[in-house]
């Protein structure tokens, strides 16, 4: 009796949570910004690098000009785990950037985001808005 409880329970908790919209969960309105294009890394010298980027054309009318641009850098510890390293944001929507490894020979993942504002706030939604990243990664510099 008590094997036939716990299959009914759980075969109604499978249909009734297997029951979801999911389009109401993958929605997300209002406005995106484009990821940047052409992220590329060079060694400038021992102790730095040079990233460079394009900001695409397609930013949306709603958005304030010029956009921002965020950089941050994790250091890989291990394949599942990274550690915060540096971030910054850069105004007026540069295309490049020279960063100082903190220690040539760790790996680091540098992600680049465009960032803006909303011209028109809503209390519904956030106005600050970064677009998807784009990472690249640094190996240990020889």
């Amino acid at each position: 009796m008590k094997t036939t409880i716990i299959c009914i329970s759980s075969l109604f908790l499978l249909l009734f949570y297997s029951c979801t919209d999911r389009d109401v969960l993958d929605r997300k309105e209002g406005v995106s910004l484009p990821a940047v294009e052409n992220l590329t890394l060079q060694q400038v010298d021992e102790k730095h690098v040079k990233l460079t980027w394009n900001i695409p054309n397609a930013i949306p009318e709603e958005m304030e000009l010029p956009v921002k641009v965020f950089i941050e850098v994790k250091e890989v510890v291990n394949v599942t785990k990274t550690l915060p390293a540096f971030n910054t944001t850069l105004a007026n929507a540069p295309t490049e950037f020279i960063y100082e490894v903190p220690d040539e020979t760790k790996t680091y993942h540098l992600t680049v985001k465009l960032n803006g504002s909303t011209k028109v706030k809503d209390v519904n939604y956030s106005g600050n808005i970064y677009s998807l990243g784009q990472t690249v990664v640094l190996e240990g510099m020889p």
